[in-house]
């Protein structure tokens, strides 16, 4: 895995390009959120937590499910990457989420506080990502249910496997797309959630 300190910069440098994605690219989000918030369970009333939620993606479509008398938290590693996330929030009608900056591997919430987790496209890049998830089990009341959105594998996904081709016809093959796909074996994450003490885990097929 890369260094945790040189990724978190990297994250940071490019927080201003992702807010401006972020609007253009909401449709076809919200299209990524759906599933996953159903895997979630989430519906009104609920208290979510969403884990790398960046510019605020699946937070926004997460607060609207939970409506007036539920509670989503986004969250991330590097708080510019939230500036989007909050711009967007101010706009939005109805509910909104709050925003606050936490590491996974040490979550700032009580015990149980949250009826649900989300993380979409983000676990993947934690270095230490047992510690994390026993760290979403532990603020997951009893009953409630962690989805995490990740990518397949690299062969099976046509626009990473050009640019990352081209790069290195280009470049030299330098790994830099590896990350992407550490989650790409279909049980690696499940069999990872269970030694961290989750009962059940599901996945589609």
């Amino acid at each position: 895995m890369p260094d945790a300190g040189r990724e978190r910069d990297r994250w940071a440098a490019s927080a201003d390009a992702w807010d401006r994605w972020a609007d253009p690219m909401a449709d076809l989000a919200d299209k990524l959120n759906r599933p996953l918030l159903d895997a979630a369970g989430l519906v009104e009333g609920h208290r979510l937590l969403d884990l790398a939620s960046g510019a605020g993606e699946p937070a926004l479509s997460a607060a609207r499910r939970a409506g007036p008398d539920g509670l989503v938290v986004g969250s991330d590693l590097v708080p510019g990457m939230m500036a989007g996330a909050v711009r967007r929030a101010r706009s939005v009608e109805g509910p909104a989420p709050a925003f606050t900056a936490a590491d996974m591997t040490a979550l700032p919430f009580a015990d149980a506080a949250f009826d649900g987790v989300t993380c979409r496209f983000g676990i993947m890049f934690v270095p230490a990502v047992e510690t994390a998830l026993r760290e979403v089990l532990r603020v997951l009341r009893p009953g409630g249910k962690a989805a995490f959105m990740v990518w397949g594998s690299r062969a099976g996904n046509g626009l990473f496997a050009e640019i990352g081709d081209a790069v290195a016809d280009h470049l030299g093959e330098d790994g830099s797309l590896d990350p992407l796909f550490r989650f790409a074996p279909p049980e690696l994450l499940s069999d990872l959630m269970r030694a961290a003490g989750f009962a059940e885990t599901w996945r589609p097929t």
